[in-house]
């Protein structure tokens, strides 16, 4: 049987490397809307946050360009980080039960 310490740890593994890719996803989006391309200088990126949704915007050139609303990944790989580590925390706590006395009556 695997002990929830490397469940945990597998867990945490995989989520950090998740958000790693994440977080380097946006910040390709960002630097690709600040350079030049289609004969357009670059535009000035911005992302708006809300809860677990994500508004990407780009203005400049008297424009401004807005995406739909996106899931936001690092809200929700932050969100499995926490309950991994919570449910890892809680199991170790459960398994601390203290001993009941066996030699009284």
């Amino acid at each position: 049987m695997v002990r929830p310490v490397v469940k945990a740890a597998l867990a945490d593994m995989v989520l950090l490397v998740a958000l790693a890719f994440v977080l380097q996803d946006l910040d390709w989006r960002a630097y690709y809307a600040g350079t030049a391309h289609a004969g357009v200088s670059g535009y000035s990126p911005s992302f708006s946050l809300s809860l677990f949704t994500r508004f990407f915007t780009m203005s400049g050139s008297g424009v401004s360009l807005t995406s739909p609303p996106i899931l936001d990944w690092v809200q929700i790989l932050v969100l499995g980080l926490i309950l991994v580590n919570g449910w890892f925390i809680y199991a170790v706590l459960r398994s601390r039960k203290p001993s009941s006395p066996s030699g009284q009556s």
